[in-house]
């Protein structure tokens, strides 16, 4: 077993003890009949009896949250990197709907879930969450930027380059965190193609993103998806140049992951966890075509509307 599956399996333990002294209840499960079992008593609790799609949609996807972590407890126990690569899948994507249906954020505000898909080679979300036809971000945040030349590279928008450079590097005279730092130097690294500065950012975001605070637990810190999913779309970006980028040495960076999605030919993920008959609304959820972002006039991601061409799709 690799010392980042241990490293997580421990921490794993550490953190549901944690819960169970706070609340008197192992909040993570540690086997597939615990897995069940809380599935189940969310089922009958919260969703058995709801009618109304729009209320139905939103609990399920809000609620059925147990595998965020057991899934990844599953995968590292078992060494296995296919599961890792389909557990990588069906968490990000979970995260993304949620992030959809929930109001208060920008299309922007959803980076850090997308570049956890990435980490499975899922780059479809991309035409979901930032589509062409919105128009670019200011740039305030670092959030913005990164969108902004990830939609720039993939959709190859090369007359709208100089512009978002332009704001990026505006951005990076801010005083902000080395994470923010590091994302934006990463994305215009790519932009011009400097393998160097590419590989170096790679290097810091790791030491960044133990740093980082709230949402993320130590638990999280033990493997960086995220970093995966930034080192993983310099190949879509540009396969030659992806080859010549030196990934990080960190324990966080999942090198024999790395070796194993070359050696399958970077396979993207696909469900890991199929639900029982009574919930098979949630398989529904996950195997629906994703809904296209839309703004509202303030900015905003109109979520109402997320929500309402989500439940269509899945009709």
């Amino acid at each position: 077993m690799s010392d980042i599956s241990l490293k997580y399996i421990e921490l794993y333990k550490e953190y549901a003890n944690e819960r169970f002294e706070k609340f008197e209840d192992y909040e993570l499960p540690f086997s597939w009949d615990e897995f069940y079992k809380k599935n189940r008593d969310i089922y009958e609790e919260y969703l058995i009896d709801i009618e109304n799609k729009i209320e139905k949609t939103g609990f399920y996807i809000k609620l059925l949250d147990n595998l965020d972590e057991f899934g990844f407890y599953i995968a590292f126990q078992n060494n296995d990197y296919e599961i890792l690569n389909n557990v990588l899948y069906q968490t990000s994507r979970r995260k993304l709907l949620d992030a959809g249906i929930t109001a208060g954020g920008t299309h922007c505000s959803v980076l850090e879930n997308a570049l956890s898909a990435f980490a499975c080679n899922d780059f479809n979300i991309i035409e979901s969450f930032f589509p062409k036809r919105l128009p670019y971000s200011k740039g305030t945040y670092y959030t913005e930027n990164a969108v902004n030349i990830i939609k720039v590279l993939y959709f190859k928008e090369n007359h709208l380059q100089k512009e978002v450079i332009e704001k990026a590097e505006k951005f990076l005279e801010k005083k902000i965190t080395y994470w923010e730092k590091y994302i934006v130097l990463y994305f215009l690294s790519l932009v011009n193609r400097n393998k160097e500065e590419a590989s170096w950012c790679l290097h810091e975001l790791c030491s960044a993103y133990q740093k980082l605070g709230y949402p993320k637990e130590k638990l999280d810190k033990c493997f960086a998806s995220e970093i995966h999913g930034l080192y993983r779309f310099a190949k879509k970006v540009d396969k030659d140049f992806f080859y010549k980028i030196d990934y990080p040495k960190h324990f966080c960076f999942y090198e024999k992951f790395e070796i194993w999605q070359k050696e399958n030919n970077f396979p993207k993920g696909k469900l890991f966890y199929k639900y029982p008959k009574e919930m098979d609304y949630m398989n529904k959820i996950f195997n629906t075509e994703l809904p296209f972002v839309e703004l509202l006039k303030n900015g905003y991601a109109n979520t109402d509307k997320f929500l309402n061409d989500l439940i269509k799709n899945i009709k």
